[in-house]
């Protein structure tokens, strides 16, 4: 694989597993009585945000395969009940675990140019590093929203939280 590609779908991947370090620090600050809390009725819980982060690399994994929509449906349905930090955050790992392992077989043409479509939207192919993009940041998209429900829950997070040591030393 051209070494400007291969580096790309590394530091795609470095971002990934910040996520995934940082979500899991994140989920272990979240007390059981934080896990209902909703900033308002039409938006998820913090326990179904958090299911719903955790899930993300495995879920648009199985889209990206073209699985069909009973399958993403039963990945959704298998984490309906759990609410441990350390469960929830083995649920992450495991599906960028897989996404690493799926993507890191595809030979360079495939990354670059094999599309897939969503069940839900066969008229709008992606190619697979695309995919992998848009994995990256649904990721801290919703990681973010968590970070957002914890302030607004007053838990003592910071910048530190979300980007780790080298945030300590950023001044704006």
């Amino acid at each position: 694989m051209n070494p400007e590609v291969s580096r790309i779908k590394d530091l795609l991947f470095e971002e990934m597993e910040l996520a995934l370090t940082t979500t899991a620090s994140l989920l272990s600050m979240i007390e059981e009585e934080h896990w209902e809390y909703r900033p308002r009725e039409n938006m998820r819980s913090l326990i179904e945000l958090a299911r719903h982060l955790v899930q993300v690399p495995e879920q648009e994994l199985a889209i990206l395969q073209e699985q069909p929509m009973e399958q993403v449906r039963s990945l959704v349905m298998s984490v309906m009940h759990v609410k441990d930090a350390a469960a929830l955050s083995e649920v992450m790992h495991r599906g960028v675990s897989a996404l690493k392992d799926y993507m890191n077989n595809l030979d360079e043409a495939d990354l670059l140019h094999k599309s897939t479509a969503p069940f839900f939207a066969k008229h709008q192919p992606s190619v697979q590093i695309k995919w992998l993009i848009e994995i990256t940041t649904h990721i801290y998209h919703h990681r973010g929203q968590m970070f957002t429900y914890m302030k607004q829950l007053g838990l003592p997070v910071s910048m530190y939280d979300l980007y780790g040591p080298a945030s300590k030393s950023w001044t704006l």
